[in-house]
């Protein structure tokens, strides 16, 4: 999840917030002055780009495709697009590193074209198959979704935890239930995974990291 959002898209609602999963940041308990000095490169330092030579060379490009076409805020991610040079795209992402992120107007900006994302940064081979509008043929949501039904609690982010409850509803007396992969399962468990795999990296820790290791990648 989102560990962080600059106060200005807040106030202002800049872009909006990120659908069901969205989750307001914490007040800090920090002294104004000292959460003014946090840059980029600081709070965000598992989503970094390496910039040296040929450093997440696929993922610079990755970004540098991604941005064709868009409407960047930095000034040099603009000039960039313009002259099509790939090194003004790193110098502009070097740059915002460098920069605070209280009140920043770069925060998409670096969110989508200078940092890791979950699927960048975790890697692996994300299941890519729809959803569906039949539950045959079998697709790898199901083996996932069977695994799911059967996890332990504790074990699952908010939003699986959620979904494994639908997996095992209330059986009526008499009537064992017989579990059966539904559209509207996949279906979920797809939309929280590319939600996530679209998510800023903040690392390998946290609950929500095991879920989409265990849930989203083959």
């Amino acid at each position: 999840m989102s560990k962080f959002t600059p106060a200005a898209i807040i106030l202002t609602g800049a872009g909006g917030a990120s659908g069901a999963y969205y989750y307001a940041p914490k007040p800090s308990n920090k002294p104004t002055s000292s959460i003014i000095k946090v840059k980029f490169k600081d709070k965000y330092k598992a989503a970094l780009l390496n910039a040296k030579e040929n450093g997440d060379s696929q993922l610079w490009k990755k970004k540098w495709d991604l941005m064709q076409g868009k409407e960047p805020t930095h000034p040099k991610l603009k000039e960039s697009l313009q002259k099509k040079d790939q090194n003004l795209h790193k110098e502009a992402c070097q740059e915002i590193y460098s920069s605070s992120v209280m009140a920043t107007p770069y925060f998409f900006d670096f969110k989508n074209y200078c940092s890791k994302n979950n699927q960048d940064g975790l890697g692996g081979s994300w299941i890519a198959d729809g959803s569906g509008n039949k539950t045959r043929p079998k697709n790898k949501w199901d083996d996932k979704l069977t695994k799911l039904k059967s996890a332990k609690k504790d074990d699952l982010s908010k939003a699986l935890l959620s979904l494994h409850i639908k997996l095992n509803p209330q059986e009526e007396k008499g009537k064992p239930n017989k579990f059966e992969v539904k559209v509207e399962n996949r279906k979920e468990l797809k939309d929280w995974c590319d939600y996530f795999a679209s998510e800023m990296f903040f690392g390998e820790g946290g609950i929500d990291v095991k879920s989409a290791k265990e849930y989203c990648i083959e």
